[in-house]
């Protein structure tokens, strides 16, 4: 196949594959994108709902601690007795408007544990929520103040919950939380401003807290595809649940979400066990490989077909076109030899009127009009055989005689030109009976059989032809002592145009003389082949009696089980 052809049809199969391909890529990406963003928000709603079930404890926080804050009022000995009888705070704290800390009163022993510890209360004192003013003036949650204690840096954020009147002073006081920043992690504190800009405050105790987070969250998970885990500020874990195996691959977690307050700045984060991303298998890549090698497989025989049908229309339409110039010099030998025997002819009557004796000169006479007469009986049988071929019918005209008188006749044609050439002829004749045969048929494929004889195998100076004969089967061989044919080159004798040779130097030809000789043979119900031989070539022609009845050849005789 040329390479054009075969470029061409790399691209009708490439350029197709290369669209589908990529639109099928970005569907599947599209497609596992929906599907990740639609188990994101699931599992963003499951931690939502976690993250709903702890708001009651900060509730919880502010209704208790709130309350025993209003009843302390500002009475240290109060606060103090809230300290000692409250586990979960850590310190209580009472505040001037000047952001003093009044209570708890600074250490006497100095202890370095202590003083850093009221420090950094002191510090806190200083970054209070102050209730409307504060409000006023701007100040969010976002407020921030540094210590001036070496290693302590806290950091504020305020959150308020409003909370229901009460019936006492403090009624239109509101409790708000503060996240601050310190030590190990994030510290809580609730506080109670007043209208007079004080303060009472409680630092919650972060274990205690932490522990009531913990026995809020469930302590296994109905989903055993992956885990769930509380992470604070630092991104330290700080509890899990779920899948508990670890796997060696890091897998990225699917949902995560900001608790609320008071636990600013910590997390809910469910990770799946595997990859969330549907596998290959599951994807749609298998179905879109397949549609892709489908696809590949039909382009490619559909262009093999189209490139085939293309290429035997073009070698048709060139035979076609080519088919009256080679057909020109197929005739060419018949017409040549009826042209010299016409002038032999003629020469003879010029002859015949100044010669005395008109008996040798008739004879010579009557001869060459023979000769005339058979070739062009030769060249009818020629364009005959030409149009049955490219028809593919023929109707067989029998006559009554022997295959043996026709081989003779048909060689004695040849008589002169083989003479020329020095090419002895040997008969071996054993089909002498009468039957029923067409004779042009038989006459066609010997005649084409000797012409090959006297174009390419002229030097092996010999041509044997034999013949035999039974009740439903006449056999005739013709064997030259030529160059011979390869068994490669067999294959391609009888296919119509093909010739071995097509060098200028070679023998006037078309390749249509065995295709139209083996049609002819086929059509008399026998058939033409070539037989493998040491030197030489060697073709055998069979054919089957006519049914005088029918025009149509007897079929074989079956030989009996």
């Amino acid at each position: 196949m040329p390479l054009r052809h075969v470029l061409a049809l790399l691209l009708l199969i490439v350029s197709p594959l290369i669209l589908i391909g990529w639109f099928g890529t970005a569907t599947l990406a599209r497609q596992q994108q929906q599907q990740r963003e639609q188990l994101q928000q699931l599992f963003a709603g499951r931690l939502r709902d976690l993250s709903s079930n702890l708001r009651p404890i900060a509730q919880r926080y502010e209704t208790e601690l709130g309350d025993q804050l209003r009843k302390a009022e500002r009475d240290l000995n109060r606060l103090a007795e809230l300290r000692r009888s409250t586990p979960i705070a850590r310190s209580v704290l009472l505040v001037d408007r000047d952001g003093r800390l009044i209570y708890p009163r600074k250490p006497v022993i100095d202890a370095t544990s202590e003083t850093l510890w009221y420090a950094a209360l002191s510090e806190l004192a200083r970054g209070r929520p102050i209730g409307e003013q504060e409000e006023a003036l701007g100040l969010n949650s976002d407020s921030q103040s540094s210590s001036s204690i070496k290693g302590v840096v806290p950091q504020t954020r305020i959150v308020q919950f409003p909370k229901a009147p009460s019936s006492n002073d403090l009624s239109n006081s509101d409790t708000r939380w503060q996240s601050w920043f310190h030590e190990d992690g994030l510290q809580l504190v609730l506080w109670l401003p007043r209208s007079d800009q004080t303060a009472t405050g409680i630092v919650l105790e972060r274990g205690r807290w932490m522990a009531d987070l913990v026995e809020a969250l469930p302590a296994t998970s109905a989903d055993e595809s992956g885990r769930y885990e509380l992470r604070d500020s630092t991104d330290r874990t700080v509890y899990r649940w779920g899948d508990s195996n670890e796997t060696n691959a890091p897998i990225q977690p699917l949902a995560t979400i900001r608790m609320e307050a008071p636990w600013n700045g910590w997390r809910l984060i469910y990770t799946p066990s595997t990859d969330a991303s549907p596998g290959w298998l599951a994807d749609g890549t298998v179905p879109l490989l397949a549609t892709l090698l489908a696809l590949a497989t039909t382009l490619l025989l559909l262009g093999a077909y189209v490139l085939t049908t293309i290429r035997r229309q073009m070698a048709l339409a060139q035979q076609r076109v080519s088919f009256a110039s080679h057909v020109s010099h197929e005739l060419r030998t018949p017409l040549t030899n009826i042209r010299l025997y016409a002038e032999l002819a003629k020469r003879d009557l010029d002859s015949e009127s100044t010669s005395s004796s008109d008996e040798p000169n008739q004879r010579r006479l009557l001869e060459r009009l023979d000769v005339i007469e058979e070739e062009s009986q030769r060249l009818s049988r020629l364009v005959t055989g030409v149009l049955d071929m490219v028809s593919g019918k023929g109707k067989l005209r029998p006559t009554i005689e022997a295959p043996d008188q026709i081989i003779r006749r048909v060689v004695e044609s040849f008589a002169p030109a083989f003479e020329s050439l020095e090419i002895k002829t040997e008969l071996e004749l054993n089909a002498d009976q009468a039957i029923s045969i067409d004779t042009d048929v038989i006459e066609l494929v010997l005649v084409n059989l000797l012409s090959n004889v006297e174009k390419y195998a002229a030097s092996g100076k010999r041509v044997t032809l034999t013949s035999s004969q039974t009740a439903n089967l006449i056999t005739i061989d013709v064997i030259d002592e030529g160059p011979g044919i390869t068994k490669s080159e067999a294959k391609r004798i009888f296919e119509p145009f093909e010739r071995l040779d097509d060098s200028l130097s070679a023998p006037a030809g078309t390749g249509l003389g065995l295709a139209i000789a083996r049609n002819a043979a086929r059509r008399h119900g026998g058939e033409l082949n070539w037989i493998p031989s040491e030197s030489g070539s060697h073709f055998r022609f069979t054919l089957l009696p006519v049914n005088p009845t029918s025009d149509r050849v007897s079929s074989p005789p079956t030989e009996p089980s």
